[in-house]
């Protein structure tokens, strides 16, 4: 792991289920996977290959000034830069404003495909809001959320949008399949 980090500022399920999603990766040929709570600012290594580490390795520059930026202050995720063939930490450690915000989307997308391809399958079982209830705290102690209210809201209003998108969808193509038929 390198010495040189990018810190982004996300919501708190978002940084720390990133996190335990890089820390599983580390662990993955192992007996064993640390389900610890992530420590703000304790810096995770991108996934090698993702498009995480694809849009670093992309966009990663020379320091612009001699002085490197400050650690923002409402920064909760440290992602360490890796070693690329032809970009050296020590040299190309910092990454643009629209790079973080396009690194920063990029996390929060590939947590709703995870969430919605974990969650979807049960979506005919589960009728009742007690059980999206206990379906969504799975989901959160499967990837070291901190079971909080302002984590589990967040999640849930993530979940029903994506559900409620996927219905809507069906029901068009429904429609239009009817429409064709005619």
């Amino acid at each position: 792991m390198s010495a040189y980090s990018v810190y982004l500022s996300l919501p708190p399920y978002l940084a720390q289920w990133y996190a335990y999603e890089c820390r599983a990766h580390e662990f993955a040929e192992e007996d064993i996977c640390p389900n610890s709570p992530y420590k703000e600012l304790d810096p995770v290594s991108p996934i090698r290959g993702s498009q995480e580490s694809r849009i670093m390795e992309q966009f990663l520059r020379k320091q612009p000034s001699p002085v490197p930026e400050p650690i923002p202050e409402d920064a909760n995720l440290a992602i360490a830069i890796p070693y690329f063939r032809d970009r050296d930490p020590r040299t190309y450690n910092y990454l643009p404003k629209h790079a973080k915000c396009m690194l920063a989307y990029t996390i929060a997308e590939r947590f709703k495909r995870e969430l919605w391809d974990e969650l979807h399958p049960f979506l005919s079982y589960v009728r009742k809001k007690e059980r999206i209830d206990e379906l969504i705290y799975c989901f959160m102690e499967n990837h070291a959320i901190e079971i909080t209210d302002t984590n589990w809201n967040a999640i849930s209003k993530i979940y029903s949008r994506c559900r409620d998108v996927y219905k809507s969808t069906k029901s068009r193509k429904k429609r239009s399949d009817l429409r064709s038929k005619k």
